[in-house]
């Protein structure tokens, strides 16, 4: 007959089972089971500063600072004597100020910029121009042509002066000409975008993609075939019938052989359009959306490209015109398309004009 080690309401002399200890005892460090005080953890209540003195348990200390200088204090930075609490106070809307300053200077450049390199471009094109008049004999106020020629020896020979046909220039050199005016117009706002700003992606959203050549073709051939017209069709009962081509036309007036020819497409094909998108698109239209909502800052570059061009007639054409380029490149966030369209727009009038295709 077998008794249980353990009797109910009694307690075993032997212990509990050696298999058993291993669940009853329990470490002596335990938290559970040790006979020693706790100690409360540190409080900011009941505790100081460190190495500061203890107050008692119970008691709260009185703040002897202010509520700012307090919660300073917490988030990490060492109190300041009472004598130093005025003085730093008055200096915090000092560094307040100090801190919005690089916020207010955000753009490194913007509309002086854009005015000193529109300045500087036709003075340097206009020194070039004079230098060239000095030295050559060709007279540029002369148009180009058989007629013109013709003209000048029937006024001189009814005036009984000796024949004197003046020339105009070569287009070979009138397309040298127009390199510093390019490089004022394209390359200076591409120096600042690199120097002064973020780049030339950034600052004058100066890249392409391979949509951007077949969309901007066509836009800038629909432009020059059907915007054009329109335009004049509606302004005819104020202006009339008029030459909107002849300023044009006495650029290609000039091409009489296959390489001035190729100079025409390169002068107003290529040339002329990327160095005036870079400036009126890339640089004008972002300075001045800056201030202006995007439409306002369409219209005003549109209406600036319009009139450096010095061409009242042709201003109405070339206002819409611009207003078409400044909503492509606002909308593609990139100049490529605003180029490539202007490509096609002068490549257009360059054709009719060259091999009288179209109204004349």
């Amino acid at each position: 007959m077998t008794f249980p080690n353990v009797i109910p309401g009694h307690r075993s002399t032997r212990g509990p089972r050696a298999g058993s200890l291993a669940a009853v005892a329990k470490p002596r460090n335990s938290a559970d089971n040790s006979s020693e005080p706790k100690r409360p953890a540190p409080s900011s209540r009941t505790n100081g500063p460190t190495g500061g003195p203890r107050t008692p348990k119970g008691k709260i200390p009185v703040a002897a600072e202010s509520a700012k200088r307090s919660r300073r204090f917490l988030s990490g930075s060492s109190p300041a004597s009472k004598s130093t609490n005025s003085t730093t106070n008055s200096n915090d809307g000092a560094d307040d100020v100090a801190t919005d300053a690089p916020r207010k200077s955000k753009y490194a450049y913007g509309a002086g910029a854009l005015i000193i390199i529109f300045i500087g471009a036709q003075l340097v094109s206009s020194l070039v121009y004079a230098l060239v008049q000095s030295r050559t004999t060709y007279d540029f106020t002369t148009p180009a042509g058989v007629g013109a020629a013709v003209g000048q020896a029937s006024s001189q020979f009814a005036a009984g002066q000796m024949f004197s046909i003046a020339l105009p220039p070569p287009l070979w050199l009138t397309a040298i000409m127009q390199i510093p005016l390019w490089l004022g117009l394209g390359g200076a706002p591409i120096w600042f975008a690199i120097k002064k700003g973020k780049g030339v992606v950034a600052d004058l959203g100066l890249r392409m993609k391979l949509v951007d050549a077949p969309i901007g073709l066509a836009v800038g051939v629909a432009c020059q075939l059907i915007l054009v017209p329109l335009v004049y069709l509606a302004l005819r009962p104020i202006l009339g019938v008029k030459d909107v081509s002849a300023a044009a036309r006495e650029l290609t007036d000039r091409a009489t052989d296959p390489l001035s020819i190729v100079l025409v497409f390169l002068i107003v094909g290529i040339g002329a359009p990327i160095a005036e998108e870079i400036y009126f698109r890339g640089m004008a239209q972002r300075i001045f959306g800056r201030r202006l909502g995007p439409w306002a800052a369409i219209l005003a570059a549109a209406a600036f490209f319009a009139a450096t061009h010095l061409q009242p007639l042709q201003f109405p054409a070339l206002l819409l015109f611009g207003v078409v380029l400044g909503f492509m490149a606002w909308r593609s966030g990139r100049i490529g398309p605003s180029i490539w369209a202007h490509v096609g727009f002068n490549v257009v009038a360059a054709t009719g004009l060259l091999f009288h295709i179209g109204p004349s």
